[in-house]
């Protein structure tokens, strides 16, 4: 029964996320005047159907919820007998760009009215890089930071909030010794190089400095809950970004990549906390489909963006081979990320 629960709250999250992409894209589609064909939310076998009358689209809910698309007409379709300017091709670069773009725009969009459900529900969480607690004869308890140091930087790297902290000490790939600089009680600063302990687990490699966050601290109202909606928003796409940009330069390795095996169980721990864990995750999820599909290969919309975006400088339409056989790699290597993935999501999980 909790398997199930957890599965159910998995599709409607994702259900969630992907409804606000499509929409997007969808939405602008209709505006443009570009001929839309289906709306579906899921892939594989058709489930479910519905097409209003009078209405050119279909509406379809699909077997497997991973995914959703939008199905416009892109080139001259005979059996169609459409306009030309139904056609999204020729539409011109600022109406594809909208189209393309709007997904993403709306994955932020879910994630910010998120934020701001939360902060007007349960308050604004304030956090802070003040350290809150020391565990005895722990690696940082042995150097000397104390409770209420503040962590100012950690190897070099400022940090602003302690998402910025685990992703340094734990997201990172371990580092022989971590450079701690934080601001004392009495106004100084100090350095600090501590080396932490290391244990393997059966979910990998744990390692532990001793160190704690501070408690969090709620500010409620409207005015609060609005900016928490932009804050929180702006601080997870900061870390997303981080994260990405650590991935490419091999500080972050590609085996801390979580698919839905991984959002699973990290669901199945989230939802004892509650509704407010569970929109803070919807939230990031959402940032995260958006930021990915900013990535200008051709399986994302970043790579269509790219296409159109040579195509306006170039004054050329891109030769639908190379086109096909880009998306086709493109597509190709994600497959192959998501299998890897999936298999280090059932490892950690059987492990």
């Amino acid at each position: 029964m909790d398997f199930i629960i957890t599965l159910l709250i998995l599709i409607v999250i994702l259900g969630i996320i992907i409804f606000g992409h499509e929409f997007g894209h969808f939405i602008v589609a209709k505006k443009c005047g570009v001929y839309v064909d289906e709306f579906a939310l899921g892939m594989g076998p058709v489930l479910w159907k519905y097409k209003p009358k009078n209405s050119e689209t279909t509406y379809t809910l699909r077997a497997f919820p991973v995914g959703g698309f939008v199905s416009m007409a892109e080139e001259s379709s005979p059996e169609l007998k459409l306009k030309k300017s139904q056609i999204l091709e020729n539409k011109n670069t600022f109406q594809k760009l909208a189209v393309l773009l709007m997904g993403i725009v709306m994955n932020f969009v879910l994630a910010i009215v998120l934020f701001f459900i939360s902060g007007l529900f349960f308050g604004k969480p304030v956090s802070s890089t003040e350290i809150g607690a020391i565990v005895d004869k722990s690696p940082a308890y042995t150097e000397g930071l104390e409770v209420g140091d503040k962590i100012l930087e950690i190897n070099g790297v400022k940090t602003y909030n302690w998402d910025d902290i685990i992703l340094e000490i734990s997201a990172k790939k371990l580092q022989a010794i971590y450079e701690f600089k934080v601001l004392k009680a009495d106004g100084k600063t100090q350095v600090y190089n501590i080396v932490p302990k290391v244990e393997q687990t059966k979910d990998g490699e744990k390692r532990s400095f001793g160190v704690g966050s501070s408690p969090v601290k709620y500010e409620k109202g409207f005015v609060k809950a609005v900016e928490y909606g932009f804050e929180g928003f702006a601080s997870n796409i900061n870390t997303i970004f981080k994260i990405i940009g650590s991935l490419f330069t091999g500080k972050v390795s590609i085996d801390n990549l979580s698919g839905p095996i991984g959002i699973f169980s990290i669901i199945d721990n989230l939802k004892s906390q509650g509704l407010q864990a569970l929109i803070y995750i919807t939230a990031y999820l959402s940032i995260n489909v958006g930021v990915i599909n900013l990535i200008p290969i051709p399986v994302f919309d970043g790579g269509r963006v790219l296409l159109v975006i040579i195509e306006t400088f170039t004054r050329k339409r891109t030769n639908i081979k190379v086109e096909n056989i880009l998306n086709y790699s493109g597509f190709g290597l994600m497959i192959l990320l998501m299998i890897y993935v999936a298999f280090n999501d059932i490892i950690r999980l059987i492990g």
